[in-house]
């Protein structure tokens, strides 16, 4: 099917599974009070491990949402993922079985894969032998596994696509499929991104190349401080975080309730090597720009820039430099954020939780706010919605994200 004119997309459903709370309603209540999911880790002891605390998703029963057979064979990040659709589909109050499934698919984005379930087997494969390994060994940990079980438990046959993009890969999920239905190609499709790398082994790893993760090590769970004089890295988290994305009269037609529309998306690249996000905000700027140029926004159009907050002087350094390249003056006014200092930072499912925050955000006219960030650096010059939140004015949202290499992504969202 062809279509001669960009087709306008809106988001009608969302899912989320978070640290500070399971489901749209636990979770917004949570980011928007500024309470925090981020304590010491409870499934593994961290006695031997330099990182002791985390946004670890706490009292989730995967038997709530999948049976045992599935859950035997599947990574529990397949399994936050499972979960969050299943929300985002009911609050998107949509019939998969009454769409067009091949014009219906999925874009998820993951990062690290599926860690637990890789390292389990091969302890099985060496203490007990090849036969007690799983078959699904092969797939399970794979980062399409979960765009692969989505398709299979909802009979999906469109459009499908895994980005794996460090940090920022829910961001580029939803960009994908942003474009996707915009050219046409899909009609509704499945959109964000999940994680669930929190194991001794993962842990051990990034806390050792901290000079390409730079995590927080030790057992403080106030030490995520993004803008802060005292900003020493980010804290890791897992999660997942789904939209349900629609041609805009597809979901007119159905009666589709909707919570924002992507206008825009902005990608560029540093080009500076496998190093964390650098002081120089040009190319993130740039992809600003882009965003707010495809969606026609002007910077009072801008209730809120939901940064990247990756906690580390340069980093930082560099993000205020690129919003002061991209708005100008008009920065001093424009308010900022980083929601997700209160549940961490949830690498692939960090982009997509932050657009769910962002899309609440504008739906009850209140920006979350920055938690930790007690000595804002003055030399960044920000309006940092910080504490408590803030009242919003303003039709639009732009979420960025930085990664490591320099890539960057920015996303723009409109109230309909």
């Amino acid at each position: 099917m062809k279509h001669t004119t960009e087709r306008r997309v809106v988001i009608t459903g969302v899912g989320v599974v978070a640290a500070n709370g399971i489901g749209k309603n636990a979770f917004w209540q949570a980011t928007s009070e500024g309470t925090s999911g981020i304590k010491p880790i409870q499934r593994f002891s961290t006695a031997n491990l330099s990182i002791q605390v985390a946004g670890e998703v706490n009292d989730f029963l995967a038997s709530d949402y999948i049976d045992r057979k599935l859950m035997n064979r599947t990574d529990r990040m397949t399994h936050f993922v499972l979960a969050a659709i299943e929300e985002a589909l009911n609050d998107a109050n949509i019939i998969l079985e009454e769409e067009n499934l091949q014009r219906t698919g999925s874009v998820i984005a993951n990062t690290l894969g599926g860690i637990e379930f890789a390292v389990e087997q091969i302890k099985s494969l060496h203490v007990r032998g090849p036969r007690y390994m799983s078959a699904f060994t092969a797939i399970a940990w794979l980062q399409v596994a979960n765009v692969g079980q989505t398709s299979i438990r909802y009979g999906l046959q469109g459009y499908c696509k895994t980005p794996v993009n460090d940090t920022v890969g829910g961001l580029e999920a939803l960009n994908m499929a942003y474009g996707a239905i915009r050219r046409g190609a899909a009609d509704v499709l499945i959109s964000g991104g999940c994680e669930a790398f929190l194991h001794p082994f993962s842990l051990t790893l990034l806390g050792q190349l901290n000079e390409y993760s730079y995590c927080v090590v030790g057992a403080d769970p106030s030490a995520y401080r993004p803008f802060d004089q005292r900003a020493a890295g980010l804290i890791l988290a897992e999660g997942a975080g789904i939209c349900i994305l629609e041609e805009y009269e597809h979901a007119r037609r159905r009666g589709a309730t909707i919570y924002g529309e992507i206008v825009g998306c902005g990608q560029t690249n540093d080009a500076n090597g496998p190093t964390v996000p650098s002081s120089n905000g040009k190319q993130y700027a740039r992809a600003m720009r882009l965003a707010m140029q495809e969606g026609a926004l002007s910077p009072q159009d801008i209730a809120y820039f939901s940064l990247d907050g990756r906690a580390l002087p340069p980093s930082d350094q560099g993000e205020a430099e690129a919003l002061r390249l991209a708005f100008g003056s008009a920065m001093e006014q424009l308010p900022v954020s980083v929601p997700r200092t209160t549940q961490g930072h949830s690498y692939a499912a960090a982009g997509a939780i932050d657009t769910i925050t962002a899309l609440l955000a504008l739906q009850d006219k209140l920006i979350p706010p920055t938690i930790n960030c007690e000595e804002l650096d003055p030399r960044f010059g920000l309006a940092m919605v910080r504490d408590e939140a803030q009242s919003l004015s303003g039709s639009a949202v732009l979420i960025g994200g930085r990664g490591v290499g320099g890539m960057n992504s920015v996303l723009a969202v409109k109230k309909v």
